[in-house]
């Protein structure tokens, strides 16, 4: 009986090993993935404006801009949180060009989703 209980000992010591390894690898992945949920949904929330305050916005634009200027001008307003992802999804949608050399007054909002703020460029 002695041996089987120096045995069960080993085995009890393995499976707490084990577990605080898999514990060890599980902790920080979870707190990685809240983190990387928080900036999904900020993005998410910026680009499609579920969830922006209403407040309108006039710009007056010379057209001598580079974009990520007129980014940083959308983000001083308010209109716009994350000038780094706007710059990246007005460069897939080809509109960069249209938003440097836009000239005159712009009328925005800043519930606006990134789709509405290209088509008010145009």
């Amino acid at each position: 009986m002695v041996k089987e209980k120096n045995n069960s000992g080993k085995k009890d010591d393995c499976d707490a090993r084990r577990i605080r390894r898999i514990a060890s690898a599980i902790i920080p992945l979870f707190f990685l993935s809240l983190f990387l949920a928080a900036i999904v949904i900020s993005v998410a929330n910026d680009m499609y404006a579920f969830v922006k305050p209403a407040g309108a916005v006039t710009l007056q634009m010379s057209g001598e801009e580079t974009l990520l200027s007129v980014a940083r001008r959308l983000e001083r307003e308010g209109v716009v949180n994350n000038p780094l992802v706007f710059c990246a999804y007005v460069g897939t949608r080809g509109a960069g060009e249209r938003i440097k050399n836009f000239e005159g007054e712009i009328e925005l909002d800043s519930s606006m989703s990134y789709r509405e703020i290209l088509r008010a460029f145009s």
